[in-house]
Formats: C-alpha cells, structure tokens, sequence
C-alpha cells in the first residue's frame, strides 16, 4: 500500500502545479471513532480482510460465578476470596492484595502515560500533515476564502505546538532524545515555511502559493509527519512491552495466590480459581485483541460487560482501535480523492513506469485520444506521440548534451533529470488527428528518492491554437489597414499639393515681374495668402495623422532660450492687452542661454498654452515660468481664469475634446492640447494640468534639454535676383510627369539664366542626362513609365560603370511618405525639395550643392517709424489691411509674414519683415492702427 500512496501522492502534487487541473479537493475529515455497530469498511479501502472478529466475554454454560463476579470491583473479588482463606494466610493474602494493588495502578498509569503521548502526537501530525496542507490548497484552488484560510492554518500551528509542548513534558524523559531533537529542529524549518506561507496569504500573493506550498513546505513537512509516526510507533511499542511485562507479572501473580491458597486453605480452591478465570480471562481477551490489530485486524472489538478495572482498560482499548482505525479510513479517503482527481481532471493525465509500461491513463486522456485503457495499460511505448518529433527532439537534444539519446523512455529520463519540463508536443489520436497539447513531464520518486516512473500532464491547445490563428488574421487584417491609411495619406498628399505647387509657384513666378500694376499684386498677393492658408490646413492634419501613426520626428538644434521666450509671450501680448490682462515671464536663475533642442516644436507647445491661457481668463494674470536643473526645463503656464472641472480634465487632453463648462471652447477644434500632449512626449516629457474651479489653470512640463552653444545666424539678404558676376551657367534638368510642375521650374530657373531641360518620365530623364549631363537634376519620384526611384538607380549604376562624375540629383515630391530624406539618401538621392516649396527653398539648394552666389536685392535699412510705417501701409488694399491686423493680433508671425511676401520688392515689406522677425508686434499694430 505504501508504494501505491507514492505514486499517487506524486501524482497529487503535479496536479496540484498544473493549468487547468480541477478545484483542490477539501481536506479529508477528522478521523472518526467508528462504532462497533456501524458497517466495516471495504477491503480496497483499509486493505486488510473485511472479516469483523469481535473478542467477547461469554459466560460458562456450567457456572453462573463469573457473570456474578464480573459486577464486582477487583478489591470486592479478592476480599471475597481471602475471607475464606485460614487467618494462617491473612498476612500472605495482604501481601498478595498489595501486589494486585500496585499491577493496577501500574495498568492505569502505563496505559496513561502511553495513549495520551499518542493522542498527542496524532494531533500533531494532523496539523501539519492535513489541516495546514489542505487549506493552503483550498486557498489557492479558490474554495476557501483567503482569511478563513489563514486563519486555519495558525490555529492548526497554535494547536500543534501546544500539544509537542505537551508531549515533550509528559512523555520527554521516556522517548528518544535525539529523535526530539530532530523533531526540534525539523520542526523550526517548518515554522520559518509556515511564516512564509503566512505572508503570502497576508500578501495575496494567491499565484506564487501553490508552488510554495509543493515545492518548499510540503517537502519539508514529510520528514516531520514521518518521524511523528516513528514516535507514535514507539509509544505502542513501548504500550505493548508494558502490557506483555504486566500480562507475565499477572502470571507470576496467579501462580503464588494458587501456591498460597493451595498451601492455606482448601476451602478457597473454587473461589480462587473463579476469581483468576476471570481476571486472566479478560487479559488474555485484551492481548489477543492487541494481537490482531497488530496483525491489521482493527474491526476486531473487546466486549466489555463489567465495571472493573479490566474493564475500563478494555474500553480504553477499543478507544485506541477506533482511533487507528479512524487515521486509516482518512488515509484511505484520501487516497481516493487522488483518484477521483485522476478521474475528473481535464488533462490527460499518463503515469508510466522506469520501464517504460502506461500504469495510468485517466478518462481525459481516453476520450480525447481514443485509446481505451486496455490499448495502453501494461503496454511499453506511446502511440499517442508523433514519431517523428520524438526523434527530432531526441536528436536535437543529442546534439545539445553531446549524448546519444534513443527511446522514448531515455528521452524521458533526460529532458526530467533536472526538473519537471515544460513544452509543446503533437499527441497523435487514434483516429489519426493531430492534437497540440502543453505537456508537463516530471519524474516521480518513491519515499527514498528513487525513482519509480514518470507522470506526463497535458492540456489541450487546440482551442488555444485557433484564437492565435484568428489573432494572426486580425492582426494580418490591421495591417493591411494601416497600409491603405498610409497609401491613403500618401495619394491625398501627392493629389492635393501637386496641384497646389502649381498654383503657389505661378503666382510667385508672375508676382517676380516687378512691372505687374498694384490690383495684379493685390490678387496675387490673395492667390498666395489663400494658398499658404490651404497648405498649413493639410500640413495641420498631416501632422496630426504623424502623431497618431508616431512618425514625426524631433530636429534638434541649438537656440536662444529668451529670444523664444520671449517671442512667445510678445505673440499674446496684444490679445491680453486688449482684455486688460496682465502677461509675465519668470525666468528661474541660472536658466542658460542657448538651449540643444527643438526650437519650433517647443514653441508651439507653449505658444498654443499661451493662447488658451489668454483666451480663457478675462481677468487677471497669465505668466509663464521657465526653469533649469539638472539638464531638464520646466515650464508651467499659469492663468486665473475659470478653471477646468474634474469631469472635464480627465479627458481634455483627448482629440477633438472640447470643455463645456466655458462658451469660447467652441471656437476651437479640440486639437491644440492633443497635439501639444504629443510634442511634449515627443521631446521627452510629459504634459501634466492642474486646474480647480474659479481658482484658475497651471500646465506644466519638463523637457531633457542640455545647455547649446551659441547658434550660427545667417543673414537674411533679400529676394534672389540672378547669379553673382564670374559664376558659371549650370545646366539643370527637370523631371516631373505633370506639365505644369514641370513648366513652373522651367520657368523659374531660366529666369536666372541656368540652361535648363525638362524630361516627363524617368525613361526620358536617364536617356537626356546621358545625352547633356546636367550638373543638377531635379526629379520627381512618382511617374509613370518609369518612376524617381527607378531612374536614380540607373543613373548611380551608370556613373559607377563607366567612372563618370557624381551628379547632384534632389528628390521632389508632394507625397508626405516620400518625405524620408534618410531612405531617400540611401537609393541615391542628395536631398528633398517638398511641394509646394518656396523659390528660397529651391535656391538655397542650388547654393549648397553646387556652390553657386546669387546676387540678391537689396534690404532697407532700419524699420520706419510708426507714423512712416502706417503711411506705407495705407497705400495697400484694406483688404490686405486687414488680413495682416488679425494674423499680428493671434501671434501667428508665420502668416504675416507671408503677407509681406506678396508685397514682393516694396520697401514696407522688408520693414514689415524686420519687425515681425524681431517679434515687434505691438509696433506693427500701431502702424496698422495710425
């Protein structure tokens, strides 16, 4: 039975480790003293026979003296019997009462001193053993309430150490001292995993306590519960030693009262022999019942009719009997609670010996297989695995270990050597499917460490398997959404500023004729302001679309931090002044002066802060403080406006979201604060708010933004007019499949005197810059026929093939995916022009690549007074009057400054220039207002 209980235990607690396995059994009840009425256990169940052999006291058929004497005490039945005896014995007959005297308080004492040390130690080790085992198991399979639990497990600690406290006092100087020292010292390493044990339950740490409990309390618990039986083993044997030396004291006992009655008097011969017939009568009773229980017979019961001392001892043996026979129906019990585990458990669950024979194979595992238990019980081998992966494994392990591996069982062994393992593996059915199982393999030892077999736990992963496929498909689905989103972007870029580009660079051609009267400057100046309004707006939603899709990057560079600072403050301070709001910049001590970061990114951060700031309080304050520590810049924006209510603040900074609590939030899109969230993460940091109804807003943010050095500041020369004296004549080639795009750069570059020809596909491009070997090339990358990417490829293979000369070649293209400049450099190009470009841009470009020097018309001097200013001013169309006076009183400069470009070469436009670039806003605003 032992041997069955290892394999099963072993197959517990494996269980116990796995997903999937079925809620942990409840422990088995205390062992219960089975009346002599009720039915015996089964054979299969206690494991000895199933005969009930009950000892009983029958009276003689011949004599009605014992049923008579049996109500009598034995002091009663021994005056009775040395009444009669000659007064020559009385002195004889006290001795012998005396002796009997001292043998029963002996029988009370050993049967004291012997059943409670085992009570004792019983209690003991069911604490241990079952109540704390099993409610920690009850609280990880979730059957048991985590305090409830707890609160078990320490009553059982407290009850446990009461009663070794006990024993130890009691039984202490009758047992073993170094077998108490070991239970000493066992049982510390107990309490310290018993402490543990409490903190995880204290900790709710519910996933971590299963594999605690099996693999560091439970190991530690068998060697003390088995040494607790070793001392309860001693106690019964040292119980029977004592009832075998009293059953040979009685003995000596009988034969000097016979030798005493025979020599005193031959009237006590038939009392003395009734009186001895009965108290060697019930000990030989009691000795055969110990004797068969001994033997493994606990249903066998001592029939107690009297009310003597033997009596009461044969009570209190019965008593023993129930108990052990209690302890033996729990085991049992438990034993088929194991089974009932393996018989419910939805994992196939396979137990195969060291020889490689299937010892077990639950009801899981045949219904999903197909083989009956007869298929497989006995047999050696798997016909459930795939041959060929267990070979492949084998030789792949082979390989690893360096050792050959052949066999299934060998494979086994190897991959359990260390611990359980853990993998995917392909079950074969019998019908011929294929189902993929987690199988968890563990070796399973007996009480000596050997090993005795294998367990294999598998759960099913055919449902497992199916979501991650519908997952693949999904995700292959998302996929190719995300690539129509950005084809889509892309085509929407390419369709929307191809015809732009156009649009902008005729009216910039046609507003470089210096001859065009002043309505045709007014309206292309119109032609241009509604197109750069246009472009922002797709640039705007470009970008957000950027965000979202998180492919916008940072250009960092150095720059001065008070210039912007203050620039962004001077923006707004129009609009506060108008609302008579008060507009201050506190700049922390020690904040450097030139900052490593970038310089527009941070600027529309804080000025779209600024603008809420200013927007949303009506009276009061609106600052902005900037501090430095550590390499990190703060910013705070802070205002007494109205404040933001809770409900709104959890979700302000979220697309589109608008407050309801203030009328003016839907004058705006609900973008700014979700764009500025995103920048802010862009560069570092992270946008917090904090807001309070009535008591106004804050915004902050800190950003990594190390100390620059002092940036390098061009000058700013005017309008290109042509090329400076001495400089050659580059000859350039355009490419572009739209006639316009096409003609527009033509156009431009002739009007600098380059010799320039154009192409309409990359076909023609490789054919004409074979043909005239331009030194510049400006290519559009989406054509038909041929297109960008293609035709670079050509012209680098040729220029390597036949060791020509690089040719500078720049990338045009309205397609916001082609904007790329690292990819675009990495197929060959030297740069990106995208549309719509301004003609800075494009000469710019021709500068640097080619080392060209323009001549450039000439900038006026310091900017007029305001009333000089607002004269100029006059002699422009109210209209435009206009359009300026609302880009300078929203702080947008990049607009206004736009409008003075269509002012083309006017002397206001280069003054309006200095002062927008100097952030002279309020100067502006009184010329316009003069």
């Amino acid at each position: 039975m032992g041997g069955r209980h290892d394999w099963l235990r072993a197959s517990g607690r494996l269980i116990d480790s796995m997903p999937g396995r079925p809620g942990s059994l409840p422990p088995p009840a205390r062992p219960v003293i089975i009346p002599q009425a009720s039915s015996p256990p089964s054979a299969a169940l206690t494991g000895f026979p199933s005969s009930r052999a009950a000892l009983v006291t029958r009276p003689s058929t011949g004599c009605r003296m014992a049923p008579f004497l049996s109500r009598f005490r034995i002091a009663a039945k021994l005056w009775l019997g040395f009444s009669a005896v000659a007064a020559i014995l009385a002195g004889l007959a006290l001795i012998q009462i005396s002796i009997l005297h001292e043998d029963e308080r002996r029988v009370l004492r050993i049967f004291e001193n012997r059943m409670v040390p085992v009570r004792q130690l019983k209690t003991v080790s069911d604490a241990y053993g079952i109540h704390i085992l099993f409610a920690a198991r009850q609280v990880r399979g979730g059957t048991l309430e985590t305090p409830e639990g707890l609160q078990r497990i320490q009553e059982a600690r407290r009850e446990a150490n009461r009663q070794w406290m006990a024993f130890k006092a009691a039984a202490g100087a009758h047992s073993d001292p170094e077998a108490l020292a070991r239970m000493d010292a066992l049982m510390a390493y107990v309490d310290r995993d018993l402490d543990r044990l409490e903190q995880l339950l204290v900790e709710g740490q519910l996933a971590s306590l299963g594999r605690f409990v099996d693999d560091d309390l439970l190991p530690e618990i068998l060697p003390v519960t088995t040494l607790l039986a070793g001392l309860v083993q001693a106690q019964e044997d040292a119980a029977q030693r004592s009832v075998d030396e009293m059953a040979a004291r009685a003995q000596r006992t009988r034969v000097l009262s016979y030798a005493m009655i025979l020599g005193g008097l031959a009237a006590a011969l038939g009392l003395g022999y009734y009186i001895s017939r009965d108290l060697s009568g019930s000990i030989r009773r009691m000795v055969a019942q110990v004797r068969r229980a001994a033997e493994g017979d606990l249903d066998a019961q001592v029939r107690v009719d009297g009310r003597d001392e033997l009596a009461d001892l044969g009570r209190e043996l019965n008593r023993m009997v129930d108990r052990l026979r209690g302890t033996i129906h729990a085991l049992a019990e438990q034993e088929a609670s194991e089974r009932a585990v393996l018989r419910h458990a939805q994992a196939a669950i396979i137990v195969r010996d060291t020889q490689g024979r299937v010892r077990r194979f639950n009801p899981y595992a045949q219904a999903l297989l197909g083989f009956s238990e007869d298929d497989v019980i006995g047999h050696p081998g798997s016909p459930w695995l795939d041959p060929e992966e267990v070979e492949a494994l084998a030789r792949a392990l082979s390989e690893r270990t360096g050792r050959r591996i052949q066999g299934e069982i060998e494979l086994i062994r190897h991959l359990t050597e260390t611990g359980p393992d853990l993998r995917e593996w392909t079950f074969v059915a019998r019908d011929g499917r294929r189902v993929p199982m987690l199988g968890a393999l563990s070796t399973i030892t007996a009480a000596d460490g050997q090993p005795v077999g294998f367990l294999a736990i598998a759960s099913d992963l055919s449902s497992l398997k199916a979501l991650e496929a519908d997952l693949r498909v999904s995700e292959a689905r998302a996929q190719a959404a995300n690539r129509a989103k950005s084809a889509f972007l892309s085509n929407m870029s390419h369709e929307l500023r191809t015809p732009l580009n156009a649009i902008l660079g005729y009216a910039q051609l046609m507003n470089r004729n210096s001859a065009r009267s002043p309505e045709d400057r007014d309206q292309l100046g119109r032609i241009l302001g509604a197109g750069e309004h246009l472009l922002s707006l797709i640039n705007d939603v470009l970008s957000l679309s950027k965000i979202e899709s998180g492919g916008l990057e940072l250009r960092t560079g150095s720059f001065r931090a008070m210039a912007l600072l203050e620039g962004v403050l001077d923006m707004q301070r129009i609009r506060a002044a108008s609302k008579e709001l008060e507009l201050r910049l506190e700049v922390a001590p020690g904040f450097p002066e030139h900052l490593e970061g970038d310089e527009a990114k941070l600027r529309q951060v804080l000025v779209n802060l600024l603008g809420n700031a200013v927007k949303f309080t009506t009276k009061g304050t609106v600052s902005l403080l900037a501090e430095y520590a550590a390499g990190r810049a703060t910013f705070t924006v802070a205002d007494t406006g109205p404040g933001i209510a809770e409900e709104d603040q959890r979700q302000l900074f979220q697309a589109f979201y608008q407050a309801a609590n203030h009328p003016m939030a839907a004058e705006g899109t609900g973008l700014g604060l979700h764009i500025s969230r995103s920048l802010v993460h862009l560069m570092g940091g992270e946008l917090s708010l904090w807001s309070r109804l009535g008591e106004g807003s804050r915004f902050s943010f800190s950003l990594p933004l190390p100390e620059g050095e002092p940036p390098l500041e061009l000058e700013d020369r005017g309008r290109v007019i042509g090329l400076e004296p001495g400089q050659r004549r580059a000859t350039m080639l355009v490419v572009d499949d739209r006639p316009e795009n096409r003609d527009l750069l033509v156009r431009l570059l002739e009007s600098l005197d380059f010799r320039v020809i154009a192409a309409a596909d990359g076909v023609e491009a490789v054919e004409l810059w074979g043909r005239y070997r331009p030194d510049l090339v400006w290519m559009d990358l989406r054509m038909p026929r041929m297109s960008g990417f293609e035709a670079i490829q050509l012209i680098r293979g040729r220029e390597l093939e036949e060791g020509l000369p690089h040719t500078f070649v720049v990338a045009i293209s309205a397609s916001v995916i082609d904007m790329d400049r690292d990819t675009l450099r990495q197929s060959g190009f030297d740069d990106f022009l995208g549309k719509p470009f301004r003609e800075g841009q494009l000469f710019e470009l021709i500068s640097r690549m080619l080392g060209l020097r323009f001549r450039y018309r000439e900038a006026e001097g310091e900017a007029p007074a305001p009333k000089a200013l607002s004269e100029l001013l006059r002699l422009e169309s109210a209209a435009w009057r206009a359009d300026l006076k609302e880009a300078v009183l929203i702080g947008d400069t990049q607009a206004a400054l736009d409008l003075a470009d269509q002012l083309g070469t006017k002397p206001v436009a280069e003054s309006l220039r200095q002062l927008l670039k100097a952030y002279k806003l309020q100067e502006l605003l009184d010329g316009l207002n003069g």
